[in-house]
């Protein structure tokens, strides 16, 4: 739970266009935290850094951060080739259901590329 995974038919991380969408896990009741335990602590506003293959650190601004129920996400809003850079994270969110074992909805964050002289 403590890795994340890129969406590899999507645009690369250093891409100049459109959206890297990333997943991972909130936790796991045999591991603990996952890598995106915090990210419901973000907020419209706040800024976060990644840093790809290349270890080239990119600064992101989240613009956005939506709930929806597993069934109802609207997918083809997230996986733009076109478009601005942007940052895409989805992991697991809402109430957690203990017979199924999961959780019902994802949480879906939005970041745009902090252009370098903002920093």
């Amino acid at each position: 739970v403590d890795r994340v995974g890129w969406y590899r038919f999507g645009p690369g991380y250093a891409a100049d266009a459109g959206s890297i969408v990333i997943a991972g896990h909130v936790d796991s009741a045999d591991q603990g935290k996952g890598a995106f335990f915090r990210l419901r602590e973000l907020d419209q506003g706040d800024t976060l850094t990644a840093t790809g293959s290349d270890g080239k650190a990119r600064k992101y601004r989240v613009v956005a951060r939506e709930e929806y129920a597993k069934t109802k996400i609207p997918l083809d809003r997230y996986f733009a080739r076109d478009g601005k850079p942007r940052l895409t994270l989805i992991p697991c969110g809402g109430p957690f259901d203990a017979k199924a074992r999961k959780y019902r909805d994802n949480i879906v964050v939005f970041a745009s590329l902090v252009d370098s002289r903002e920093l």
